[in-house]
């Protein structure tokens, strides 16, 4: 079932919708909730030199693993309606 579903059209193109998503809206709700819409303090805090891999890396992998199991749940639920027909 796995492969018939990262295998299905669409899947990977959903996954990576949803992954810019999530980064977008978690990165401007921290910076709504921690630095009060200060976007200087933001980009001095969170783009500095030593946090500047920590906080790509961190956005990438929590974005694919978000889109990654939403689109996987509704992708095996479309295939799964679709074979029970």
């Amino acid at each position: 079932m796995f492969q018939r579903v990262i295998s299905t059209k669409g899947f990977w193109r959903s996954v990576t919708i949803l992954a810019i998503g999530f980064i977008f809206i978690y990165n401007i709700v921290d910076l709504w909730f921690a630095y009060d819409f200060e976007w200087s303090a933001y980009f001095e805090n969170r783009l500095s030199q030593e946090n500047l891999l920590r906080f790509f890396v961190a956005n990438i992998m929590s974005g694919f693993v978000y889109g990654f199991v939403v689109t996987y749940l509704k992708f095996r639920g479309n295939i799964k309606k679709n074979d029970a027909q």
